[in-house]
This record gives C-alpha cells, sequence and structure tokens, in this order.
C-alpha cells in the first residue's frame, strides 16, 4: 500500500523510466537482502523493502500476466527445491531475477511520451506547449477529486472494483484448495503439491487468454460474466460442503474452483488495474489511480489478518459470504459500470 502510494508520485515527478529504475533497485535490494541475513528481524524488513517495490510497480508498470506467470514460478521452484534445508532463502534469492531482468530493460526503454511532453512545455514558451501547460496545470489533487461529481462517482466504481478484486472469493478458494484437493482424493505424496501447481498453471493460461478477450469483448461484458461465474461458484461451492460429503463433494469442488480462478482471471483480477486508470478523466487519473491502488491493497491487508480467523470460525461458510460480497458487486456494476475500451485511444503511444 504503501509503495503504491510512493509510486504515483516518484512517476508523476520522475517519469516512469526512472522510477522503473527505482523499483529494479528496490526489488534487487529486498530479495537478496532477505536471502542472505540470518536474523528474521532483518529479513521481515528487507521483506518490507521489497514490497514497497512491489507497490510501486503496481503503479508504474502494471502486467497482471507477469504477476500471475511468478506465482506459478515461484511454486515450481519451491516443490523442487521442497528437500532443501533453506530453500525458503533460496526462493528468496530467485526472486531478484525480475529485479535483474528491470534494471536490464532500463538502458533500452523510451521515457513516457506524455510525461516528456509535460517536462517540455513547462520549459517552453511557445503557444501550443502554453496550451499543454495549461492542461497540467488544471490537474487536481485528493481534494478536487472529491470536489468533482465525476470524481467521486469514479472512486465509487473504482471501490466497488477493488472490493471485486479482493473480496469476492479468490483468497478463500486458494486457502482450501489443499483440502478441495485431499476431498477428491488428491492427497498422497507430492500429489497436493502437483495438483497447485496445475491450478497455478491453469491460472497463467486463463489470464493469458483473457489479454485477447479485454479489447475484443470489452472490459464491462468481461467483468459482469466473469463476476456472475465468481459468485456463482462460490455459492455453489458452499451450498455443495452444507448438503454432500465424500469424493463427490471434492470432485464438484475441485470443478468449481478451477471454474472460479478462470473466471476470476479473466476478469476481476486483470481488469481492476485497467479499469482504475480507464474510469477517470486526464486530469484526476494519476491521482485517482493512486487513491483505489491503495484501497485495493488496503482490503488486501484487511483479508490478509482477518481470513484465517474467520475460516477457523465458520470453515467452508465463508464462501457464503464472499458469495454475497460478489452480488453486491455484480449488481452495482450493472448498474453503473462504463464501457471504457474505446475511451483509451489517445494512451496507445503509452504501451
Amino acid at each position: 500500500m504503501i509503495g503504491s502510494i510512493v509510486g504515483g508520485i516518484i512517476s508523476e515527478r520522475l517519469g516512469r523510466k526512472l522510477s522503473m529504475l527505482v523499483i529494479s533497485i528496490l526489488t534487487l535490494i529486498g530479495t537478496i537482502g532477505s536471502s542472505l541475513v540470518p536474523p528474521m528481524w532483518w529479513t521481515m524488513a528487507f521483506r518490507a523493502i521489497l514490497g514497497i517495490g512491489v507497490g510501486m510497480s503496481a503503479i508504474v508498470c502494471p502486467t497482471y500476466l507477469a504477476i500471475t506467470f511468478g506465482i506459478f514460478i515461484s511454486n515450481v521452484f519451491g516443490f523442487a527445491l521442497k528437500n532443501e534445508k533453506y530453500n525458503f532463502r533460496i526462493l528468496f534469492a530467485i526472486g531478484a531475477a525480475p529485479g535483474i531482468f528491470l534494471l536490464i530493460t532500463f538502458f533500452f526503454i523510451q521515457e513516457s511520451t506524455k510525461w516528456l511532453n509535460r517536462v517540455q512545455a513547462k520549459k517552453s514558451n511557445t503557444t501550443t506547449l502554453l496550451i499543454n501547460q495549461k492542461k497540467i496545470n488544471n490537474k487536481v489533487g485528493i481534494k478536487g477529486i472529491l470536489t468533482k461529481p465525476i470524481g467521486r462517482f469514479s472512486l465509487f466504481i473504482g471501490v466497488i472494483l477493488a472490493v471485486n478484486n479482493q473480496l469476492t472469493g479468490i483468497n478463500a478458494f486458494m486457502f482450501f484448495s489443499p483440502s478441495i484437493f485431499a476431498a477428491a482424493g488428491i492427497k498422497n505424496g507430492n500429489d497436493p503439491m502437483i495438483a497447485t501447481i496445475l491450478l497455478m498453471a491453469w491460472n497463467v493460461v486463463t489470464t493469458f487468454i483473457a489479454t485477447f478477450l479485454i479489447d475484443r469483448l470489452g472490459r464491462r461484458k468481461l467483468m459482469l460474466v466473469g463476476t456472475l461465474v465468481m459468485t456463482l461458484s462460490c455459492i455453489v461451492s458452499a451450498i455443495l460442503n452444507l448438503t454432500i460429503s465424500g469424493t463427490t463433494l471434492g470432485v464438484l469442488s475441485v470443478v468449481f474452483l478451477f471454474m472460479f480462478v478462470a473466471a476470476f482471471e479473466g476478469s476481476a483480477g486483470p481488469l481492476f488495474w485497467i479499469l482504475v486508470i480507464e474510469i477517470f478523466p486526464e486530469d484526476i487519473r494519476d491521482v485517482g489511480s493512486t487513491i483505489l491502488n491503495s484501497v485495493q491493497w488496503s482490503f488486501n491487508i484487511a483479508l490478509s489478518f482477518s481470513f484465517l480467523s474467520l475460516a477457523n470460525l465458520i470453515g467452508n461458510n465463508t464462501f457464503f459470504i464472499f458469495g454475497g460480497f460478489g452480488i453486491i458487486c455484480l449488481v452495482i456494476m450493472y448498474i453503473y459500470l462504463p464501457e471504457t475500451k474505446n475511451d483509451d485511444d489517445d494512451d496507445e503511444d503509452e504501451q
């Protein structure tokens, strides 16, 4: 959350290219430091540094497919190194690879055209650039967003998108996946870990497919259909846990687990990062998207601290709660979520 706030400020002042350099340095410090220092509190400190870098990357260079692929790779390495004494240290060190890659690409990528135009506008006295400067000066902060009707509306939609991204069941399905696999008879030896790796591979495949569907079907349609499937998967899974048992329950739960993951990675997962930018007008886009990224991370933190206690208290009935959030999000998005597919033509040079 802190990283997403810092990332918005730094990218606005230094540009995306220098911001990516900062991210790569933080990533390398965090991963290498975590892999080398023995005291656990030092490890936690370096992990915090890494967390700031990750939060910044969500603002500066959000690449959702890379995130899901990274989760898959980490599971593969975790399985391969499961018998190593210091396997978690090795995994931390492997995490330096994205930082190294980002550091190398820094020397080859170009700076954001819009950011360069803003800098040039501040230095130039030509009529055209003075007009651009006027647009820049019209950019507003948090107070300006709250005083504008379009700003308040965009924030409202963005918060619903954040709820849909974090509080509709993805964490529940991932948390209960080992027990779901066990109920289906996948519980001997390395079978549960292999099943989890297959689930992560499915995660990547469905995200990859979504990258082709987002512009073809539109953001709104994909989000509504995906959220509907997610919600039904949660509610049906909860009902199944109350009505049947044994291997039949396990097999059906695995089916709905894979259905939910496909729906999430095809809609709420990647679309959040796109829509929190596109729903804002340009003059409040930077501040607005930074706020919503912070809100999304806040929900993630709150869920991380509360989910285990909730799961221990009511077990699989947590799926009813997440299904309820899904229904609320689905209704609100059906009424208010705009289609933004054709609103980003001016940003094609940023892709």
